[in-house]
């Protein structure tokens, strides 16, 4: 009977990992999330995985080759306790995939959040720590910066900030 399995990979290739076991025939599990991030000095959205150098596979243990998948790229080994391969409860999998059959792991994490500090790298205020307050379109933000004895709020451009 098959189950849920989870494999530890190496940093960084768990997309190669998944391929490599799905050219093998079996069926993974790789939730991700749509973070914010600045790449190269702009915002991107980028796609990161949930569980950073973890996959999950499904397989029937009396007929899979475990050594296959133990060398397969990208494949560091199978998280175990007791010296077997842990398995990992239908419901887990179950949710995680419900998650992304609704939509809901494209929600996406923004670089800055409400109340949070951020310094500000460019223009006549740089160097100058200030408290981010939201976001007003898609390039501009409010931030509140300590001036005077007071803080004052500023409408400035997201790529002049850093968290």
């Amino acid at each position: 009977m098959s189950a849920w399995y989870l494999l530890h990979c190496k940093p960084r290739q768990e997309a190669r990992a998944k391929l490599n076991i799905e050219n093998q025939g079996y069926l993974t599990c790789y939730p991700t999330l749509n973070v914010e991030k600045r790449v190269a000095g702009k915002r991107k959205i980028v796609a990161e995985p949930l569980f950073p150098n973890y996959l999950f596979i499904q397989l029937d243990p009396e007929q899979a080759n475990f050594n296959a998948l133990r060398s397969t790229r990208g494949v560091n080994g199978f998280v175990r306790f007791g010296g077997k391969p842990t398995k990992v409860p239908d419901k887990v999998i179950q949710h995680l995939q419900s998650l992304e059959d609704t939509g809901q792991e494209q929600v996406v994490e923004s670089m800055f959040k409400p109340g949070k500090p951020v310094e500000i790298t460019e223009g006549p205020f740089a160097g100058l720590p200030a408290v981010y307050q939201l976001r007003k379109s898609e390039d501009r933000c409010l931030i509140l910066l300590e001036m005077m004895g007071k803080q004052q709020q500023l409408e400035i451009n997201e790529s002049q900030l850093k968290p």
